[in-house]
């Protein structure tokens, strides 16, 4: 039975590393050890909008500055990015591989599904390799949604929504025989770091020379039946530390879960803890409220002051209401551009960065009143 496989990771960090993997950039052959150079030429990059031919950074960025339609600045740790690996089973892709005509529709297939499944202008790699032990395709898509909003969250979704995509990438590939994988194993993705790391250490083991086999003394074995049982020993090592390295990790993550819960508990004490000093000390809430308020002023204050770094000579008529209102929507529009809850706004509001703002407001009005005056007496107005 053979299987498609369809691998996507979000794009937690910066492109770089793994767009020198996809484009066989020259100078980082490190990123791509397992790729045999004799092999490379069979490799093609396919230009399906003008950000495929761009450097990968490059195109991530371009799409978003053309795409992104929100008012709401871009978050520093948003995830830009999603990577994707489509493939199949070993045999059955090089089965596909052999006729031409087949596997160009295996290519055009995987492209149309991309599309569907994220837009065409989002795709800004789609690449094949051939130079690996497995016929593979790297994509790469931009999170932007269909009202131009930047979502990992809502285009890659929750655990149903990637079942019923990998359901709906099975389907597409049925036609050349391959098949859906097993549903809810409990397997979870590895990222290709973990994948080859995996696989060397296994293969290193199965290339070592405690695997041999050996003949009898009367020779029976050939030399074909000394090689097959060399290769059926090797798969059989290769499996089984494959298993031992899947346990080992599993391990790993149990003793980090116990961890977090560790802290979470510890969290939650504190927490109490300081819960308990806020209902019985009132002192103690106008103190947290104090450092909070001192916070924002810090980190937005001059946001607010900068709306007003151009001030029009309509200031000279507004009484201080009005000011006040001129402050409080300079507020608010910062709050949306920096999605700001309630909340905070209420507590920047009390910060004496917006006071100040006030204050030059008002002294800006005094003083070209001022001028104003003078100006007139010096004419004998």
């Amino acid at each position: 039975m053979s299987y498609a496989v369809y691998h996507l990771e979000k794009g937690n960090t910066s492109s770089g590393g793994i767009g020198n993997h996809i484009d066989r950039k020259v100078g980082a052959e490190y990123s791509y050890k397992q790729a045999d150079p004799n092999l490379k030429d069979l490799n093609k990059s396919f230009n399906l909008n003008r950000y495929c031919s761009m450097p990968l950074n490059e195109a991530i960025k371009a799409r978003i500055e053309d795409g992104y339609a929100s008012s709401s600045k871009i978050r520093k740790d948003a995830v830009k990015y999603t990577t994707h690996i489509l493939t199949g089973s070993h045999e059955k892709m090089k089965e596909i591989e052999k006729s031409p005509e087949k596997f160009r529709d295996w290519v055009v297939e995987n492209k149309k599904f991309l599309e569907q499944e994220y837009g065409k202008e989002n795709i800004v790699r789609f690449v094949l390799h051939r130079d690996e032990k497995t016929p593979h395709l790297h994509a790469v898509t931009v999170n932007l949604t269909k009202d131009g909003r930047l979502s990992a969250k809502e285009i890659i979704g929750n655990r149903k929504a990637m079942q019923n995509r990998q359901d709906r990438y099975a389907q597409a590939m049925q036609s050349f025989g391959l098949e859906r994988g097993v549903k809810n194993t409990g397997i979870k993705h590895e990222d290709a770091k973990d994948y080859y790391a995996r696989m060397k250490q296994a293969n290193d083991i199965g290339n070592g020379s405690e695997i041999k086999a050996e003949k009898n003394l009367l020779g029976v074995y050939k030399e074909e039946s000394i090689q097959n049982l060399q290769s059926a020993l090797k798969s059989q090592k290769t499996a089984l530390k494959s298993k031992e390295l899947e346990i080992q990790k599993l391990k790993e993550e149990k003793i980090l879960d116990a961890e977090k819960k560790t802290n979470l508990l510890n969290s939650n004490k504190s927490l109490d803890n300081a819960i308990k000093n806020v209902v019985v000390n009132e002192h103690y809430l106008k103190e947290i409220k104090s450092k909070l308020v001192e916070r924002m002023g810090v980190k937005h204050g001059n946001d607010v002051r900068n709306v007003f770094r151009f001030v029009g000579h309509s200031i000279q008529n507004k009484n201080n209401n009005e000011i006040s209102e001129m402050v409080g929507k300079a507020m608010e529009k910062v709050g949306a551009d920096k999605n700001l809850s309630p909340a905070e706004l209420r507590l920047l509001m009390e910060s004496k960065e917006i006071r100040k703002t006030f204050d030059y407001l008002v002294s800006e009005r005094e003083r070209r009143n001022d001028l104003d005056q003078k100006r007139g007496k010096s004419r004998g107005i």
